[in-house]
């Protein structure tokens, strides 16, 4: 993967193609990327077709790469932004043909690179959305306007969760797989609500950081069937599997 780095990777391929939010990756021990005292999301991976002018632009908005020149990794090259909110953002650029090396070296050992199916019989379209909890929402939002070069959407009314406050970043890509970046903070009431008390629970241990991913269904009762027959049990009143591997993983459909 990446030199000097002694990482055991496991990597679970997403539906949609190779368009947006393609693979999960499951990383433990060794490789200086890994910094995080407790399991959880630590790293969100942006790819660009021209990383010098990728650099060019973030860097125009005020941030900083660790290195002053893209590094080298197995399929492409790549640079980060270091750690922010709790994250690091890593910017990469495949090679030509890239993409079908990285899978070639994902093969398993009796040489099939069949990952099965990843659509779960139609029934998982993907990841839709990553949710930050931070302690500063303001200033996480003005981080994240420069790394996106967009701007944010107050979302605190559809939120509607009293004692937090939030706002929401549009992922690029037409609504292809990832399709927004979410951010989440106590907005210093002291009402209470579930997700005011996650928040709060999940600063307290981790600081800023992915507390919540949301994976988009069809069907969540078909989805809650399916979890079943794996031994999962998808909760009634809220589709949450709460802090798997320390995030949250929330089941949604369209509509929401």
């Amino acid at each position: 993967m990446t030199p000097g780095q002694s990482i055991v990777a496991t990597y679970y391929q997403l539906p949609g193609n190779g368009e947006m939010m393609h693979a999960l990756g499951m990383f433990q021990e060794g490789g200086d990327s890994i910094r995080v005292a407790h399991d959880r999301l630590f790293l969100i991976g942006i790819m660009c077709d021209d990383i010098d002018t990728t650099m060019a632009e973030i860097s125009g908005r005020g941030l900083a790469f660790l290195h002053d020149e893209p590094r080298r990794y197995a399929v492409g090259e790549s640079n980060s932004l270091g750690t922010l909110n709790g994250v690091e953002i890593f910017v990469a650029r495949h090679i030509p043909g890239g993409d079908k090396i990285g899978r070639e070296m994902m093969f398993t050992k009796d040489g099939s690179s069949d990952f099965g199916d990843e659509t779960q019989g139609g029934l998982f379209r993907g990841v839709m959305g990553l949710d930050f909890a931070v302690a500063d929402l303001d200033a996480a939002l003005a981080t994240f306007r420069a790394v996106l070069g967009v701007d944010s959407a107050d979302t605190t009314a559809r939120t509607a969760a009293p004692g937090v406050r939030s706002g929401h970043f549009p992922a690029p890509g037409g609504g292809r797989g990832l399709r927004e970046v979410g951010f989440f903070a106590l907005d210093g009431s002291g009402e209470k609500s579930p997700l005011a008390d996650r928040i709060s629970g999940f600063l307290a241990k981790h600081g800023d950081g992915i507390f919540r991913m949301n994976l988009l269904v069809t069907d969540i009762a078909a989805m809650r069937a399916l979890l079943a027959s794996r031994g999962i049990v998808l909760p009634q009143d809220e589709p949450v599997l709460a802090d798997i591997c320390g995030t949250d993983l929330r089941y949604v459909v369209d509509s929401q």
